[in-house]
């Protein structure tokens, strides 16, 4: 349609943008997720693991060196063992070392290395006393003083290494916390910003749907116009086609109107000229010799010549009427129904309505002219008895009413091309502005309702 544009809505580059970063922060998840539980499980695992089996050691050694005072049969150097493998495993904690496949990596948190280099003090003074415990077994028995310290700092090194085992948790489940909080607030905002691309998307959806359906009504709406468009050009040349019909129709018209006046001319008026002519050639030679039949030739000549003038009035009338430029259009309507009755026997009756005014000359030619078509329409096609003429003018408009009693015009006659007296009427209806409506009901006659406005009115001119 004119002045408006229709185009299918594109996604906005923000959205793509967006979708990206929805994208970014589910990628960035995973890898957090990963990096996470395989730092996890790299770190505090073997950590925890390793103070397992220092507590684990340092027990086994105290077990043994209680075994051996007790004179079971157990080597000292298992003792040493025990000790060794626990002191390896509380260096790697600080340090980080390597055992088969096992990797123990150091400790990360300063206050967790203060706590383990503690142990690992303790682990010395503990494995001082058991030296010295072994050396004088004689006095180290059961509830002596190296006994006594040396069962206190036993106590005081499990106590260490458990703390030191609840902190490598305590540290881990505050990494797994932070690590939960973190993951949370990822897949919320992955959650947020996939929520905000669904709406948007659900929404340029809906916009896109109804530009598509505004698009489809537009198409329709163009359709329909270049369809209405080639009928209304098929209408102009259909009417340019019955114009022209009516253009050779009228001037068919006029050359057999000319025929027929040039007729009536040589065969009315030329006879009686010539008539005329042969008795004044007769009243000649009358004069000479029989004056006494002269009375009686100039009574004939004068019938001639009055039958001659009547002739020519009558052929006057008959192109236009001299009632209408002299009376008026009323007068000449009821004279041509007066006539029309008296050589149809097709009864008129006439009624005039208000008569506000005179018309411009050339509008009641125009109309005398419709009344005359209208009249010859009713005689040939309307098989009717009875015609009712109405006739009306106010300041506003002139009203020419037509009705007979006949059969009734039907819709294809009114639509045929070929019906040139009805275009005729229409045509001069149109060129002053006005409209003629013909309507026709089966066996109740015809009606021609013709009106026109008299304000400001100017002929339309045709070309």
């Amino acid at each position: 349609m004119p002045g408006k544009n229709y185009s299918i809505l594109s996604i906005p580059w923000w959205i793509y943008l967006l979708m990206s970063a929805v994208g970014c922060i589910i990628i960035t998840t995973l890898i957090f997720s990963h990096n996470n539980a395989v730092r996890m499980n790299a770190l505090y695992a073997p950590l925890i693991n390793a103070s397992v089996e220092v507590e684990l050691n340092v027990t086994m050694a105290h077990l043994i060196v209680e075994e051996i005072l007790n004179g079971d049969h157990f080597e000292e150097s298992q003792v040493w063992d025990n000790y060794a493998r626990a002191n390896w495993y509380v260096e790697a904690m600080l340090n980080g070392n390597q055992k088969g496949e096992e990797t123990i990596l150091p400790m990360e948190s300063e206050r967790l290395r203060l706590i383990v280099k503690d142990l690992l003090k303790r682990l010395s003074e503990f494995q001082e006393i058991s030296r010295e415990r072994l050396r004088k077994r004689a006095i180290s028995g059961p509830g002596t003083e190296i006994d006594q310290r040396y069962n206190r700092i036993f106590v005081i090194f499990l106590k260490e290494a458990k703390a030191v085992k609840k902190n490598l948790q305590h540290v881990m489940t505050e990494d797994m916390r932070q690590f939960r909080v973190t993951y949370f607030i990822l897949i919320v905002t992955g959650v947020f910003l996939a929520l905000i691309v669904a709406m948007t998307l659900y929404r340029l959806e809906g916009l896109r749907s109804k530009d598509f359906k505004r698009l489809q009504e537009a198409n329709e709406n163009l359709e329909n116009e270049i369809e209405e468009r080639i009928r209304a050009e098929q209408k102009l040349r259909d009417s340019r086609e019955t114009l022209r019909d009516l253009t050779n129709q009228l001037q068919s018209i006029r050359e057999e109107e000319k025929t027929r006046i040039a007729r009536e001319v040589h065969d009315e008026l030329g006879q009686m000229l010539t008539g005329l002519k042969m008795e004044l050639s007769c009243l000649e030679s009358d004069i000479k010799n029989d004056p006494d039949s002269l009375h009686e030739r100039l009574e004939g000549m004068k019938r001639m010549v009055d039958t001659t003038i009547n002739s020519v009035r009558r052929i006057a009338t008959e192109l236009r009427p001299q009632i209408l430029d002299v009376c008026g259009l009323w007068e000449a309507i009821e004279w041509q129904a007066k006539d029309y009755q008296k050589r149809t026997g097709i009864e008129c009756v006439l009624q005039q309505g208000k008569a506000e005014g005179s018309l411009p000359k050339k509008l009641s030619t125009a109309l005398f002219r419709i009344f005359q078509e209208t009249l010859t329409n009713v005689a040939r096609h309307a098989k009717a008895t009875r015609v009712n003429i109405s006739f009306e003018i106010d300041a506003k408009q002139v009203q020419l009413k037509i009705h007979d009693n006949g059969v009734g015009i039907r819709e294809e006659r009114k639509l045929n091309p070929e019906s040139l007296g009805l275009l005729g009427i229409q045509e001069r209806a149109n060129y002053w502005n006005g409209h003629a409506v013909i309507t026709g009901v089966p066996n109740k006659g015809t009606t021609v309702a013709l009106s026109i406005p008299l304000e400001q009115n100017e002929p339309t001119e045709q070309h």
